[in-house]
């Protein structure tokens, strides 16, 4: 796992991940650089969708985790829309390995950890 935690113990901790041969193979980081990523995404003629709707009511991962993204189509067009140029190094670092995360696995489940 790709490690941006590393710092910020104690506080929250966000995990993305998939297995591979029974490994978590993905991004773990500092809830912070998660929520900078998250409020990037915009609404959609006015609505959150896909992880943008489960972000911003504290639903999804902040309910039950590990959580299975749902859609990870839709999950990686959420991140893809990202303007980069918006965030700081560190989240634009941890955006592309989400977006690469997202198109190697796009089949395989997909977990949003928050501990």
């Amino acid at each position: 796992m790709d490690n941006y935690y590393e710092g910020f113990e104690g506080n929250p901790e966000i995990d993305i991940y998939t297995f591979s041969e029974n490994e978590k193979v993905g991004i773990e980081m500092w809830d912070g650089y998660f929520d900078e990523i998250m409020r990037a995404i915009q609404p959609v003629n006015g609505e959150w969708q896909s992880l943008a709707y489960y972000y911003n009511l504290y639903e999804g991962w902040y309910d039950e985790s590990p959580w299975e993204i749902p859609n990870n189509q839709e999950a990686l067009k959420q991140f893809e829309s990202i303007d980069k140029s918006t965030l700081e190094k560190i989240p634009q670092e941890i955006l592309i390995k989400i977006i690469e995360l997202l198109k190697n696995n796009s089949s395989n489940s997909i977990f949003i950890e928050y501990t």
